[in-house]
Formats: structure tokens, sequence, C-alpha cells
């Protein structure tokens, strides 16, 4: 399972006054919270001080208490923002219950077979109609006979943008350039 931290959690006041540490040793213990809960083996947010002290110092577990990201609660420490994002174990274990229930039935919530709903679909595709992209001309040279010409550019001179091929001119406006843009000369 997933453990959800709002993507302006680096920047939460809480986080900025606990410090660079001390915000690693709450999204750890969040980490393990959120495992934990997801295999049914805790039923709220809080984390054994033992386990809080082996992933991080005093002094960090101290600045979560006193910003007010965690709260001590007996030996451990209740996370006291974590079901903001993420779901209870009710929540867990009820979606798990759903699904399957669905798995049960093959997957499909309507009730409708597995290999019915793989016939209807394959008959579906063969009725659908092939359309054909419509046909384009293909661009005339300028003297109109047959086909344009692809236009290789010449060698870089060197003095313009490489990938453009565009130079400034005299008024600073971008033109392409003279001696090495495929279309020079037509500003």
């Amino acid at each position: 399972m997933a453990y959800w931290l709002d993507d302006g959690f680096d920047t939460w006041p809480e986080t900025v006054m606990a410090g660079t540490a001390a915000a690693g040793l709450y999204t750890r213990c969040g980490a393990w919270v959120a495992r934990n809960i997801a295999n049914g083996k805790l039923a709220d947010a809080v984390i054994p001080g033992a386990l809080a002290r082996a992933y991080g110092t005093s002094e960090w577990i101290q600045r979560l208490v006193d910003v007010g990201l965690w709260a001590v609660e007996g030996d451990g420490y209740r996370d006291a923002r974590y079901f903001e994002l993420n779901p209870t174990a009710a929540t867990v274990k009820a979606n798990r219950e759903k699904k399957a229930a669905a798995g049960r039935k093959g997957g499909v919530a309507s009730g409708e077979s597995r290999r019915a709903k793989q016939n209807r679909s394959r008959t579906e595709a063969r009725a659908s109609p092939t359309v054909e992209p419509p046909s384009l001309p293909l661009p005339s040279s300028k003297e109109g006979r047959g086909r344009a010409l692809h236009l290789v550019p010449p060698e870089w001179c060197g003095r313009c943008h490489k990938d453009t091929r565009n130079a400034v001119d005299d008024r600073d406006r971008s033109v392409p350039c003279p001696t090495c843009h495929p279309k020079r000369g037509a500003a």
C-alpha cells in the first residue's frame, strides 16, 4: 500500500521548523504505519517508541513532537496528520473485501461473465468500420512540375543558430541565415 504525503510537505511550516533530518524520520515512520495498516497489524497511526528511536535520534523525535506533527501516546507517537491523506484501517479492509468480491464475480461488477465480456468486445471490434485516412496530395515544386524536392540544408556556417539556421538582421529581427538556411533569401 502507498503512503501519501502532500506535494507541499517540504514547505509545511512544521517540516521547515523540524528540519530535514526530522522530516526524514517522519516520512520513514509514515511509510511503516501505512505498511502495517495495510497488513492489518495496526489499526491506528501510532509509531512505537522503540521503532522511532531505531529510525532516528531523540532530538529528531522531540522536534516532531514540538512542531505538532507527532503527539506522545503511551510509549509511542501518534502521527497527527496521517489520516489527512491516508486511508484508515477500516477503509483498507473495506476496499480489499470489495476487490475480493469483484474477483469472485470474474472481475466484472455487473455480473457478466468474463468470457461473455471478451466475446462481446471481439464482436464489437470486428464490426467497427475501417476508416482509411484521406489521401493528401503532395506539394508541388515552385515550377509546378511534380513533387517538391526535399531541401537538404548546406553545412552550418557558424554565424547563426545551429538548429534553426536563423540569424539576426540590422533591426534585431530573426531572419533566415543568408549563408546556410535552406530557404535563404526568403525574408
